[in-house]
């Protein structure tokens, strides 16, 4: 495997995604504003996160594209960590995000690894910790194709490709 991001629609040959980098960013929700006062307030929805991603990858090959196009409902197995706190003792939690199979690990304050008894969906089970901790995995998004791009560099014989797609 040459990278741990995952795609369902096309694919990466071989050699398309090593090195890949991706950026997720928090899509605006709302506004900031000030009040007669000066005072900066926020008006906007604080409820819940989603992302836009940006994956950018230069290699020997270009991504699949076949069935990719603006507009397009992928899967998206991200290579990017998201990261959350627990509390002492807390034994069960709810992940933001629904984790990519295999991805999710947690550790306790001391930075031992705390086993994971069960996991489904956003659930997870913890072997109760005595110390608070945080819990990482990779999130795997549903997202919409914003657009994509290929480049090739023919004499450097590098060829790149770059996505952008933001979460339904």
């Amino acid at each position: 495997m040459e990278s741990e991001l995952t795609i369902n629609i096309g694919g990466l040959p071989p050699f398309s995604s090593r090195g890949c980098e991706q950026e997720l960013i928090p899509i605006t929700q709302g506004d900031f504003h000030r009040n007669i006062n000066g005072d900066l307030i926020y008006l906007g929805d604080d409820t819940h996160t989603k992302y836009k991603s940006v994956i950018k990858c230069s290699d020997k090959a270009a991504i699949a594209t076949d069935g990719l196009y603006r507009g397009r409902e992928i899967e998206l197995g991200c290579i990017q960590r998201l990261w959350q706190k627990f509390e002492p003792n807390q034994r069960e939690l709810y992940l933001d995000k629904i984790p990519v199979d295999g991805s999710t690990y947690a550790y306790n304050e001391n930075k031992t690894e705390i086993r994971i008894l069960q996991s489904m969906g956003k659930r997870v089970q913890l072997e109760t910790p005595n110390t608070g901790g945080f819990i990482c995995y990779r999130p795997k998004l549903i997202m919409r194709i914003v657009q994509y791009s290929l480049n090739t560099n023919e004499w450097g014989i590098k060829i790149g490709w770059q996505m952008e797609c933001e979460e339904i």
